[in-house]
């Protein structure tokens, strides 16, 4: 459901960036794998695109709980 749809941006020590929108239920296991700091968590986007994110990688999040859309 859109509601619980989050924007997320990953930045990482290289320098990528990784843009993409996670249900509530990945935000979760994504939070809690940044908050060990360490290992891979796997993430499935609605769009059935999956990630395998090594956290120790990750550099910033940005989180934007509710994503607008325009158009009709």
């Amino acid at each position: 459901m859109a509601e619980d749809l989050s924007r997320v941006e990953l930045g990482f020590d290289s320098g990528l960036i990784v843009i993409t929108r996670l249900e509530a239920g990945e935000w979760t296991k994504l939070e809690a794998a940044l908050d060990a700091g360490k290992g891979v968590v796997r993430l499935e986007a609605p769009d059935s695109t999956s990630y395998h994110v090594d956290v120790s990688k990750v550099g910033y999040v940005k989180r934007e709980a509710h994503v607008g859309r325009v158009g009709f």
